[in-house]
Parts: structure tokens; C-alpha cells; sequence
């Protein structure tokens, strides 16, 4: 290595300094105030115990979020243009479930029994600093060292292996893949728990999400979790097909009662209008 008189070498880059800059990196995308999208669920049931064969299916639904409070509508795109049926509750993962701000909220207040939120609020921000009060995890391997590089579509990432010091139930995080360039988050693992509906048993979830830049904004394009409800173990694998950042979006979207009036009153599809004027709007991708 030829070296510079009067110029230090370069230092190796620790695990500790890439999990840093890594949170610092995605602290430093823009949050939208509100967010549409469509989502393809891929859903695979498989008999618990002895084989006896697997099904699968397919499901569209769209969504919009209101990022200041984590409310989200979620329904399936009518085959009459006409207001559809909604589901209107607190988001638990979505395209800015990832997101680091202390005035954004995109999972429940409550710690309930449902844990599908990444363990990222114990990382707060001090004007362009992130700090820790302690350390949640202890890193798999020399965490003075480079850890080892993978390839997540074609980009070179950092793997990290994490392992909670206390409260794993709390500190959920387990493997992250970070760019080795830009030190974007591009893969995450992490457990939890899950149910898909109020009235569901609950069960535990290993859940893989993956990231890419969208309009300006790092966000989560596919998930991919588990769920068990005996005797079917279930696999969704959920994309995130199209985003759009409205300006603004109405109250009553998130509100169940104020909902319902516009549903029985029989009004237009207003995010299906909304989502094909975006179509509409979208650049011409390069030929």
C-alpha cells in the first residue's frame, strides 16, 4: 500500500459505526404527511404435521395511510367505481413502517399482543445525531470489524447478526443488510407476533422486509412473514406495487363513522379516482 507522508491509513469500518450511519441514512429521507398504495398479497396455507399438501392465493387490496397518527383505510378496489367497504384502524407494516421520526406514528400506541413493529424507536434523534441510552444488542462476530458482505439484488450489503441483551420480546431485530456504499438499509429480519383480523389467534412471526428508494422516500417494498393457526401455517408475501405522496388527503378517510356516511351515500371510489390520476401523471418510464 503506498501511503502519504503526513496521511493515516484508512481505518476499518467497525459493525457498531455501519448500524449508526445505517439508522443515520434512513433518518435523513423525507416523511410524507400521507401515502396511497396498492398491495399484492401472495398467500401460501400449509397443513401443520403430517404433509398433505399446500394451496395458494392472490389478493389486491390499496391502501392510504395518514402518517402524523398511523391511521390507515385499507380495502379492496371495487368492480362498480363505488365507495367500497373499509377497514380503518392504526397501520402495523407498510411502506414507511421503517420510518424515524418522533412525530410519526405507523403502528398501535398500545403494546398489545400483536408485535409487528421493528424495535427502531429506541434510537432518537438529537438535532443530526442518533443516540442510545444503552446498547439493546450485542453484534454477532468482532463488532470492531467489518462484518461480512452479501449480495441483496445485485448490492453489495453488510450483514449484521444482532442479539437482544435483554427484553428480546422488545428488541426484536435480528439480521439487517446494509449497502456497503451508500449505507442504505436494504434487507431487515426481525420476529414479533402477528394476527390478521381482531378475532385471530395470535402467533409468533419471523418476518423479512426489503427496501428501495420510492419517489424520494426509503421505503419497504415487500414483506414477507409467517403466521400459525392450527392446523394451517401461513406464509404472506406482500409487495407493495405502486406508492403515491398526495399533499393532502380528507378527514373522513380515516375516520370509521364520518366512512360509513360517504359508503352509504353511495359516492365515487375517491382512492381509486385518486390512484388513476396518479397513473395518469407518472413519467413515462425511460424506453
Amino acid at each position: 500500500m503506498l501511503l502519504t507522508a503526513g496521511v493515516a491509513p484508512p481505518q476499518p469500518t467497525s459493525t457498531q459505526q455501519i448500524f449508526d450511519e445505517s439508522f443515520r441514512r434512513l433518518q435523513s429521507y423525507p416523511v410524507p404527511p400521507f401515502a396511497v398504495w396498492t398491495t399484492t398479497w401472495h398467500i401460501r396455507e400449509r397443513p401443520m404435521g403430517y404433509y398433505t399438501g399446500e394451496s395458494s392465493s392472490v389478493e389486491v387490496n390499496r391502501y392510504a395511510v395518514r402518517l402524523s397518527d398511523g391511521m390507515e383505510n385499507v380495502s379492496e378496489p371495487p368492480a362498480n367505481g363505488k365507495l367500497p367497504p373499509a377497514t380503518i384502524e392504526p397501520e402495523f407494516l407498510g411502506p414507511f413502517a421503517w420510518t424515524m421520526r418522533s412525530l410519526v406514528h405507523v403502528a398501535p400506541a398500545s403494546a398489545g399482543e400483536v408485535m409487528m413493529q421493528p424495535d427502531v424507536a429506541g434510537l432518537k434523534t438529537i438535532a443530526s445525531v442518533v443516540a442510545v441510552a444503552k446498547p439493546s444488542y450485542a453484534f454477532g462476530g468482532d463488532s470492531q470489524a467489518s462484518p461480512p458482505v452479501e449480495d441483496v439484488a445485485g448490492r453489495a450489503a453488510y450483514h449484521l447478526l444482532l442479539r437482544p441483551l435483554e427484553e428480546p420480546r422488545k428488541h426484536n431485530l435480528r439480521e439487517l443488510w446494509i449497502d456497503v456504499e451508500t449505507r442504505d438499509l436494504v434487507k431487515a429480519h426481525f420476529v414479533g407476533t402477528y394476527r390478521p383480523f381482531p378475532q385471530a389467534p395470535v402467533s409468533p412471526s419471523d418476518i423479512t422486509v426489503y427496501f428501495r428508494s420510492v419517489v424520494g422516500c426509503w421505503v419497504v417494498t415487500r414483506a414477507v412473514w409467517t403466521y400459525d393457526d392450527p392446523p394451517i401455517s401461513y406464509l404472506f408475501d406482500v409487495q407493495n406495487d405502486e406508492i403515491g405522496l398526495p399533499a393532502t388527503l380528507p378527514d373522513w378517510l380515516f375516520d370509521p363513522a364520518a366512512y360509513q356516511r360517504h359508503l352509504a351515500a353511495g359516492e365515487p371510489d375517491y382512492l381509486g379516482l385518486l390512484l388513476e390520476q396518479m397513473r395518469k401523471d407518472a413519467p413515462a418510464p425511460p424506453e
